[in-house]
């Protein structure tokens, strides 16, 4: 009985041994180079970071690093062109830009609403990556 146990067992570890030497590829016969492989070269941009500035977008050296303030302050400039606008408040949370726009008092109901369409369009049009919210607040 013990005889046959150890048979079974060495009969096991060959055939482990045989499929993972199938699996990689040993058996299969496409070990063989080939001559005919076209491989395409690519090189590093010439920005004396080897090409780390289009991977990295908080690297100051990429073209699209942008800080807060320059972000608030687009954003600012975008409203600044909005009439009706008294006083404006935006805060910057990650993704996320809560702003808060005191109108004119001398608008109506509508004319607010209307306002806060038109600010909540102009801001995600300037500003796509972030997630924006325009209240009006009286």
């Amino acid at each position: 009985m013990f005889k046959g146990f150890r048979s079974l067992v060495m009969l096991a570890g060959v055939a482990c041994l045989a499929l993972s030497l199938a699996g990689c590829g040993m058996w299969t016969g496409n070990n063989k180079k080939t001559d005919n492989a076209n491989y395409k070269v690519q090189n590093y941009k010439q920005d004396g970071m080897l090409g780390i500035t289009s991977v990295n977008p908080n690297n100051p050296l990429n073209p699209t690093y942008h800080h807060y303030d320059d972000d608030s302050n687009l954003m600012k400039a975008v409203l600044a062109q909005l009439p009706g606008i008294q006083k404006t408040n935006i805060a910057i949370n990650g993704t996320t830009v809560n702003v808060r726009i005191t109108p004119v008092a001398s608008l109506t109901a509508a004319q607010v609403e209307e306002l806060r369409s038109q600010a909540q369009m102009a801001l995600e049009t300037n500003m796509p990556r972030y997630k924006i919210q325009v209240r009006m607040v009286r």
